[in-house]
């Protein structure tokens, strides 16, 4: 596993800390946030699988400003934007004041979990091991994007040594065992660290650390739909088993109705699996949805194309399986009435079509889509194409553009 496929997959694992706060305090002791508090928390949740990053950033501020010596404000915070930073390509590169924020926010909530540590309420303890537990492990991740293995290895370490005293404190705060899952996974699969594993006689537990997720994922009193988003990428990167994907994704679907990302994987996993009506289906009502506010929804295309691809978006694999999948799909279309779908279909094929140097073949389908009904920036895309290449960098770059839509 690379170490870009391992930062996509600890987004889970971060925003299990986020639905944990809201754990009832008259139940199980500890502290609680706000009513206030627990709705920016929702806003900022249901914004982040929205793909809508500022609304979602600005909600987890909130929060912070709300309680600025609860712990799991800063660690929400750092989680969301540490999933767009896995889904945005180049993100951190790009934005050194999204960096700045982020490593700020991990050193503030382990910092003020520290306190918590210190309580003689064994609930608040616990409380305050999880949020450095997790901490810790988002910490370790943003060292592994710097390839720095044995600092990564090290804060996954602490990680787990924080979220073992958690489930000791608090035997049913199996919110933990997703966090402990993602070490055991990791350590087993991450070939950078697990040799540092191996040199020191630790060894990752790929067995152990899937049944853990999936006991966060059955027993987590908050934890469980990240859990079935980790098992998900799982599924999806390391095994390539969309067919045990794609329950998980209608779950998803079904708690989050508003994401686009869920429908997107929709569309995948069921053209992975032969379903090809199906996918074709999920492709049409993104779409639809993408239609009814077009302007918003730019900045989530970057997420969608790239997200599950990273530094390798539109690499020539990519394209090669997208022209599959819009070959087939622009045959199902054949007698349908001309929409702005199709038009979107014919832009994607020429592009795709241009990553792999076959600009001749991309140039007829560009024209063909001035003929088609417009979505949104087809015939402006288009048109651009035509007058110049439309290479991987010049889309790649395009892309970023539209994230600067307002």
């Amino acid at each position: 596993m690379t170490a870009a496929r391992a930062r996509r997959l600890l987004l889970a694992a971060l925003a299990a800390a986020a639905l944990f706060a809201a754990r009832p305090a008259a139940a199980e002791g500890g502290p609680r946030l706000s009513s206030a508090a627990v709705a920016q928390l929702d806003e900022g949740l249901s914004r982040l699988y929205e793909l809508d990053y500022p609304k979602s950033r600005a909600a987890f501020r909130r929060l912070i400003e709300l309680e600025p010596d609860n712990p799991f404000g800063y660690l929400f915070e750092a989680g969301g934007i540490w999933w767009e930073s896995s889904q945005e390509f180049g993100l951190f590169t790009d934005t050194p004041t999204l960096q700045g924020l982020f490593e700020e926010d991990v050193d503030e909530a382990i910092r003020k979990a520290e306190a918590w540590q210190n309580s003689k309420d064994p609930q608040l303890r616990a409380n305050g091991y999880f949020v450095s537990g997790m901490a810790y492990g988002t910490l370790g991740q943003w060292r592994l994007m710097k390839h720095h293995w044995i600092d990564a290895y090290f804060a996954g370490k602490k990680a787990v040594k924080n979220l073992k005293k958690c489930r000791k404190l608090d035997e049913e705060y199996y919110d933990a065992d997703l966090g402990l899952g993602v070490f055991d996974y990791q350590a087993a699969h991450l070939s950078g660290i697990a040799r540092i594993g191996v040199l020191l006689g630790i060894r990752g537990n790929e067995k152990r650390g899937l049944e853990q997720i999936q006991s966060a994922i059955d027993r987590s009193r908050y934890a469980s739909r990240q859990a079935a988003e980790f098992l998900l990428l799982i599924y999806i990167e390391d095994m390539h088993d969309y067919a045990s994907a794609l329950p998980l994704i209608q779950k998803l679907e079904s708690d989050f109705p508003a994401s686009p990302y869920y429908l997107f994987l929709d569309a995948l996993a069921r053209h992975e699996t032969g379903d090809e009506d199906g996918s074709l289906a999920a492709a049409r009502r993104l779409v639809a949805e993408a239609a009814l506010d077009p302007v918003s929804f730019r900045p989530k295309w970057l997420t969608l194309v790239c997200g599950l691809s990273d530094a390798d978006c539109l690499a020539a694999g990519d394209a090669t399986a997208s022209l599959e999948w819009l070959d087939r799909a622009l045959v199902s279309e054949t007698g349908r009435r001309a929409d702005g779908f199709q038009a979107l279909l014919r832009l994607l094929r020429g592009q795709a079509l241009e990553d792999l140097g076959r600009r001749d073949e991309a140039l007829p389908e560009y024209r063909k889509v001035a003929a088609l009904p417009k979505f949104d920036f087809t015939r402006a895309r288009a048109a651009a194409c035509l007058a110049a290449a439309c290479g991987r960098e010049s889309q790649l770059s395009w892309l970023k553009s539209l994230t600067q839509a307002p």
